[in-house]
């Protein structure tokens, strides 16, 4: 999520889905101006088939003004409907790893708990997801367990456990689906509690968390990749893709994706409590 000098913030499992490039709320953002167009489509086509069949005598604009409640009011009511998936990305907190205070900070179910980081107790769990027509998926999270107590209660070794999504940008994490991720980031914040942020590998993650400018997303997202073939007999087939699908489509997404990095820079964030940001030394409190 965020390395400093001495501070190693790192996202909890819970809402990680959500937020981010590839997040449920990515793809929320980038099918609102794919429905517009869609529906733009299928507006122009309906006009063809009533000016020539039922007799309209009306131009385009007219038209599309009579049916605005079709290709705007539809993406409209998709992105109302999908505010709720912003919540969990933008009132993430993060779990912090203090290599100078040697402690392990975060809030578990609304409780602030730290703990020294030599009595932290990690396990990885090997979690598989079902779904009804699909194939299970392997996922690791790597969990951390606090001690807690409960007053007035009579059971003994309570923890507060958080998790961290095991990370899949690796090439031997997708392939080897499970706990590989989890365990990767255990060696990470090993790594960097013993040694420091000098000694961290680079990022080796596909694509980044957000983009920090427009012509990020045009690059990533162009439709000239897809002719980027070995050999001359797969130009057999890139060649119609790109007419009819990576041409038409990759404009949609670049819109999506710098739609979704000015929605990264101007919805609220979650407010940090004070407990965090002293966790941190005050280096961060989640702002930007």
């Amino acid at each position: 999520m965020r390395v400093s000098e001495n501070c190693l913030f790192m996202r909890p499992a819970f809402g990680s889905m959500f937020g981010g490039r590839y997040g449920i709320s990515w793809w929320a953002t980038v099918a609102v101006p794919f429905l517009f167009a869609l529906f733009s489509v299928g507006t122009f086509a309906a006009y063809g088939h009533q000016r020539q069949y039922e007799g309209y005598g009306g131009g385009v604009s007219a038209f599309f003004l009579e049916n605005w409640d079709v290709f705007i009011g539809a993406p409209v009511a998709f992105a109302f409907a999908c505010i709720w998936l912003y919540i969990p990305w933008r009132t993430q907190l993060p779990i912090i790893f203090n290599r100078r205070t040697r402690k392990v900070t975060c809030v578990v179910h609304g409780t602030w708990v730290s703990l020294p980081w030599d009595g932290l107790e990690a396990y990885i769990k090997d979690v598989t997801t079902f779904a009804a027509g699909g194939t299970p998926v392997n996922e690791g999270v790597l969990t951390l367990a606090f001690p807690y107590s409960i007053q007035n209660s009579q059971r003994i070794n309570q923890k507060l456990r958080v998790g961290i999504t095991g990370t899949q940008d690796h090439a031997q994490a997708i392939i080897n689906r499970g706990i590989y991720g989890a365990a990767q980031i255990w060696e990470f914040i090993r790594l960097f509690m013993r040694e420091g942020p000098s000694a961290l590998p680079l990022s080796s993650a596909r694509t980044p968390y957000s983009i920090s400018h427009a012509s990020e997303a045009v690059r990533h997202f162009s439709p000239l990749k897809v002719l980027k073939v070995k050999k001359a007999a797969w130009l057999l087939f890139a060649v119609p893709f790109f007419i009819f699908i990576a041409l038409p489509v990759a404009p949609i997404l670049m819109l999506g994706d710098i739609s979704y990095m000015w929605l990264d820079r101007i919805l609220p964030r979650r407010q940090w409590p004070q407990e965090l940001i002293d966790a941190c030394d005050g280096e961060w409190d989640g702002r930007e």
